[in-house]
């Protein structure tokens, strides 16, 4: 068992820098959330610790760590999605109520079906937790939301006269 611990501990020495780097990159600079990301990173490292198949090469184990790093990144952008919503890379970071007001402002053409996985989008369910509350996949909620972006997109570039290119 001891020797799994040695592993363990060799394994994040090796791939500490790469850790950092990439909670430092997500953290976008700021020293204590970067800290803070590391932690949870190396605790989640630590409880994964088993999966890691033993005597995996070097690269293996980076792509596992980065596997692990994204995890927990995802995780935090899932707790923060109440306070910002993106909507293919316009970043909407209004208090909830108004943000909220804004989408179902821009909603005006969506269909009732659609109207229900907006509001359940903006109540922070994921695509698969959308699909198995409604019974159908979870790539038929994404590629309907792909759909709802462009029908709000077209209903705010009419509302406020915006001319498409």
């Amino acid at each position: 068992m001891s020797e799994r611990y040695d592993d363990f501990d060799r394994m994040v020495m090796r791939h500490k820098g790469y850790i950092r780097k990439l909670c430092w990159w997500y953290a976008g600079g700021d020293e204590h959330v970067c800290t803070e990301l590391v932690q949870a990173v190396l605790e989640q490292l630590w409880v994964y610790r088993e999966k890691l198949r033993e005597g995996a090469s070097e690269w293996q184990e980076k792509a596992w760590v980065k596997y692990h790093c994204r995890s927990v990144f995802s995780h935090r952008r899932r707790k923060k999605r109440h306070e910002t919503v993106s909507l293919e890379g316009c970043e909407v970071a209004e208090p909830t109520n108004n943000l909220r007001e804004t989408l179902l402002d821009m909603a005006d053409d969506l269909t009732k079906h659609e109207m229900e996985v907006l509001r359940l989008i903006l109540d922070g369910y994921r695509p698969a937790e959308i699909a198995e509350r409604m019974g159908v996949k979870a790539h038929s909620i994404s590629q309907l939301r792909t759909r709802m972006i462009e029908k709000m997109r077209s209903t705010y570039e009419r509302k406020h006269n915006i001319a498409t290119i």
